[in-house]
């Protein structure tokens, strides 16, 4: 057998970017099979003619699919170049590229590998140094290197004393199963950068779908220790001494190589071991970040990671991912109550004259806490003194209920104006949030407040608010009707709304007979809850037509997914929330050039064109008699402002016959006889206040006794029995209409209850 070998040499150039080597010239060189690097320089100095004196010669070669080159540096890594020309016998195979350095820069071969020089991947493995001794070796198995193990004797091996050489029991080899290709995911490693920790490598293959296991290798005679990389379907060796410090540099610097799995096509279905939850989370919290409307479930975990990945997990499995998600994103619940104390001083800090209160009981348990910011008292100074009040649950880990106090604007826009967290909605509760409402607001006579039939609220309201006006939302007692007293639903739902909305008692008196002929219980109902309470024409000028409590509710709409988070995060969630909604409806009233703001003043216009139809009669300089044209009649005072259809009054917006009498008088303006909330001025003093940003956690500067204020979660001792609810139970007669069971009706007769088919009846003339 031929002791030299042919190696194709390419002289004098640089690689590119793409890791090509672009030569001037190539040559072909004989070196014998177990050269030293110096005799290797030799050689080529004697082969290629030029001035050697300023010039030093650096080797490089590159493995196919392991880029970047690979340094030629001593001994041991020009005979692990020889042995890998050994193992095909093409001239071609693994060029030998030569780039010439000035002396000044040309590092000096050494024949000793530098310990902390390790391998930045293991596609850079041939950097390490072979073992020339014949005893047993570090173990590299790859799918596309072969090397055999016989070393010949008279071939010294490199030592180096302060490298790690297994003399203690390895405890964390790290074998890698069906190692596969680099994957294109954002959050898979760099494949030449290196790990931090061993922690880290694993999070790196599981990102590429791989199995991981982790050895323990025995205590062998010789001091060395192995490393097994498992191939796939051809496991093949190369012997390669340890030249690392520790085992955890040499564990932190192994990378990801490989192509193909070694497990079966079956086993890699399904729910892979490595997708733990604590790893899937990582994938998916960032889904949660900007979750404001509708939370990303379980179910959508699975579908996009079946999609995305493959990976079949169980619904359970899911859930933990998405508890984990949360915790790593926002802490633990325990963490966030704990908080609690540091987030309030931070709320009332940047936020000067907010009104935040955190009560506690004599363990430090967490109770009851009530926030106002600065800006929503300042809104409540400018918007119609109507207060809608109301509560939901929670659906974090110690669940709770979140009370919320709303306004509405110039333009019927929902302006939160306070937000409690209890136990339950219970008399004490209600009392305490009423309580902290009744001190941060501005105390107004015409108050009134609109909220469902709650005992808690009904009683609290008596106690706080004695002089305020209170009526019941009008959707829920509809409900409660439909339940009650028989007769069809609809028919029922729509007389009540008709009955409750009528703005005079004659109009109202026509819908309640209606309704008499459907159940004559229902008057005696109605009149027990009080007409007062659901009427609007009995409700008087303070209620400005409000009639649900739709403006909480749709609070809570927009609070839907945050009351899933911790505690702290549903506060930060409201305020981060309220601070988008203040400059973004500051910005568009600044906007409005009119009186009005832009929706009332299309209302107006409407309003004025349907005026000009009209016939005015004075009676005097202030009061007028107006006909419609379907000769009705109508008596408007513009001196007290009340019109005879009484939604003058009722909405101290003016009414289309209060348009038609101003019109016919010159030099009186529509909008003297207009509410001030409804104007442009009280609509940008409403979102005036600005809600300022609290910045990162860290960012945060807490005194020590704000700290060290002790907050622990609640018992949860009022909790309901049954499994936790997250989606509110409809209420009947709650269902959209688009959700209903449309009336069969015959296309023949045109009657319902039957089809063309089954129908009886004579076709109409």
């Amino acid at each position: 057998m031929d002791s030299n070998i042919k190696v194709l040499v390419c002289v004098d150039r640089t690689w590119d970017t793409l890791e090509n080597f672009t030569s001037k010239y190539d040559t072909v060189i004989h070196v014998p099979s177990y050269c030293s690097l110096c005799s290797l320089i030799d050689t080529v100095k004697a082969d290629i003619s030029m001035d050697w004196s300023q010039i030093d010669i650096r080797f490089s070669y590159i493995v196919a699919m392991c880029p970047p080159p690979i340094i030629i540096a001593d001994d041991s890594e020009l005979l692990f170049y020889l042995k890998l020309k050994c193992h095909k016998n093409e001239m071609s195979y693994l060029p030998l590229c030569i780039e010439f350095l000035p002396s000044a820069k040309a590092s000096p071969p050494s024949a000793l590998p530098n310990p902390s020089s390790a391998p930045d991947s293991v596609c850079e493995m041939a950097n390490t140094p072979l073992s020339m001794a014949s005893t047993p070796k570090q173990t590299w198995q790859t799918s596309s290197i072969c090397i055999p193990n016989e070393i010949p004797n008279g071939m010294s091996e490199p030592s180096n004393d302060n490298a790690f050489h297994g003399d203690h029991e390895l405890h964390n080899n790290v074998v890698l199963d069906g190692i596969s290709n680099i994957s294109k995911h954002p959050y898979t490693q760099a494949p030449h950068s290196s790990h931090a920790d061993t922690p880290s490598l694993k999070k790196s293959l599981s990102f590429n779908d791989n199995t991981k296991r982790t050895n323990r290798c025995k205590r062998k005679r010789m001091p060395t220790n192995a490393v097994d990389a498992i191939s796939h379907y051809h496991p093949t060796t190369i012997q390669v001494d340890s030249i690392y410090k520790s085992k955890e540099d040499l564990c932190h610097h192994l990378q990801m190589f490989g192509s193909y799995h070694s497990c079966p096509v079956d086993f890699r279905e399904g729910d892979h071991r490595q997708a733990t939850s604590a790893f899937i989370a990582d994938l998916v919290r960032h889904r949660y970040v900007d979750a404001t409307r509708k939370q990303y479930s379980p179910n959508d975990i699975r579908d996009d990671m079946r999609r995305e990945f493959g990976i079949a997990m169980s619904y359970r499995k899911a859930q933990l991912v998405k508890q984990k998600a949360l915790n790593k994103l926002y802490g633990t619940d325990e963490e966030s109550y704990q908080q609690l104390p540091s987030l309030c001083y931070m709320l009332d800090t940047t936020n000067p004259g907010s009104s935040i209160h955190l009560a506690r009981s004599e363990d430090h348990i967490f109770k009851y806490l009530f926030f106002s910011l600065a800006p929503w008292r300042q809104a409540w100074d400018h918007c119609a003194s109507v207060l809608v009040i109301d509560g939901t649950f929670m659906k974090s880990y110690y669940k709770g209920t979140l009370l919320t106090a709303c306004c509405q604007d110039a333009i019927k826009q929902l302006v939160p104006i306070a937000f409690g967290i209890c136990d339950a909605e219970d008399k004490e509760s209600w009392t305490w949030f009423l309580t902290q409402l009744k001190t941060s607001l501005t105390a107004r006579h015409d108050l009134y407040i609109v909220s469902d039939r709650h005992e808690g609220i009904i009683h609290a309201n008596q106690n706080v608010f004695p002089n305020a006006g209170h009526g019941f939302c009008t959707e829920h007692i509809a409900q409660n009707m439909c339940v009650k007293f028989r007769g069809p639903k609809e028919d029922l739902t729509w007389m009540f709304r008709k009955a409750s909305r009528a703005t005079t008692e004659v109009e109202c008196e026509e819908y309640l007979q209606m309704l008499d002929e459907q159940d004559h219980r229902i008057r005696a109902y109605l009149s027990k809850i009080g007409q007062t309470r659901w009427a609007r024409c009995k409700s008087g000028p303070h209620r400005f037509s409000v009639m649900t409590s739709h403006a909480v509710e749709s609070m809570n709409n927009v609070n839907n997914s945050a009351r899933e988070y911790p505690i702290s995060k549903l506060v930060d969630f409201i305020r981060e929330r309220m601070q988008k909604w203040f400059h973004e409806r500051f910005q568009a009233a600044s906007s409005t050039t009119t009186i009005l703001p832009k929706k009332l003043e299309s209302e107006l216009i409407s309003l004025q064109r349907d005026a000009f139809k009209m016939k005015v009669k004075p009676a005097c300089p202030y009061e007028f008699k107006i006909v419609d044209r379907w000769t009705r009649s109508f008596v408007v005072n513009l001196r007290d402002k009340t019109c005879t259809c009484d939604n003058f009054q009722l909405d101290q917006f003016i009414c289309v016959h209060a348009v038609a009498a101003v019109a016919s008088r010159p030099g009186l303006s529509c909008y003297n006889f207009i509410s001030p909330y409804y104007k442009r001025e009280s609509l940008l003093a409403t979102y005036s206040g600005i809600v300022h940003p609290l910045g990162d956690k860290s960012s945060w500067d807490i005194p020590s006794g704000v700290q060290s204020i002790p907050c622990r979660p609640p018992s949860c001792s009022k909790r309901p029995r049954g499994r936790p609810k997250k989606r509110r139970l409809p209420s009947i007669g709650e269902f959209h209409y688009a959700n209903r069971r449309k009336k069969q009706k015959c296309t023949r007769c045109l009657k319902t209850r039957h089809n063309m088919k089954t129908c009886k009846n004579p076709i109409p003339a």
